[in-house]
């Protein structure tokens, strides 16, 4: 190989490897792609994650507008009422029974 051959080759060689360098370190390159991409996936499961939950709230929505058992068990349970023929006994001493 000429001077010249030997001057050239490694000219492309230094600009192959620069641009090697610039494809992969650079603002856009592939490693900011990649993290990009995981934080895609990471947006991705927190919205199915929300939609399953307005999913819930949904469907309890509905069935707190038509659902009278629905109604009446939530009063019950998370109200602490009672229906007209129902007695509540609550332990006021604040000692609660350890079931085994």
């Amino acid at each position: 190989m000429t001077m010249v051959e030997k001057t050239g080759f490694y000219i492309s060689l230094f600009i192959i490897v620069i641009l090697l360098f610039l494809i992969f370190f650079s603002k856009n390159g592939v490693l900011d792609y990649k993290m990009l991409k995981e934080k895609e996936r990471t947006v991705l499961r927190q919205v199915q994650t929300i939609d399953q939950e307005n999913q819930k709230l949904e469907t309890e929505i509905k069935s707190l507008k038509t659902d009278m058992n629905y109604i009446k068990h939530v009063a019950k349970h998370e109200h602490d009422m009672a229906e007209e023929d129902e007695l509540i006994f609550k332990d006021k001493s604040g000692n609660k029974r350890k079931t085994p």
